[in-house]
């Protein structure tokens, strides 16, 4: 029995927050993988996962604040505390869609100005 799209979400927020990067990268589909948000897009998986092993090192703690579900769409509302040059609080929304028991696309938003202060010659994601 295939585990309801909840539990697949929440096990990969989990293995995020454990930076278990191989458990994160068994939850997402092997075809049609999408990832979006305000600095960055990627329609393949294993490169998302090299780009979460990356860049994790700036994320202390996440707070979920409130979910919502519908079939198979799942959105978390949810705080980072992030350790850029100083430590920010960072709120984001999170829409995961669930196809065939693994996260099919993840879509990220969030107020991305203290990246893009980083990183002022890199142009926002479409």
């Amino acid at each position: 029995m295939t585990p309801d799209p909840l539990s697949i979400v929440d096990a990969y927020l989990a293995a995020q927050s454990a930076r278990d990067f191989e458990a994160m990268r068994g939850l997402l589909a092997d075809q049609g993988f999408c990832y979006r948000s305000p600095i960055t897009v990627f329609d393949r998986a294993d490169d998302f996962i090299q780009y979460a092993a990356v860049s994790s090192g700036i994320i202390i703690d996440r707070e979920i604040r409130k979910v919502f579900v519908d079939g198979n769409d799942i959105c978390h509302f949810m705080t980072y505390r992030i350790q850029i040059s100083e430590k920010l609080a960072v709120e984001a929304a999170q829409w995961s869609r669930v196809h065939e028991g693994r996260i099919q696309k993840i879509e990220a938003v969030f107020d991305a100005s203290p990246y893009r202060e980083l990183f002022p010659n890199d142009e926002p994601a479409p």
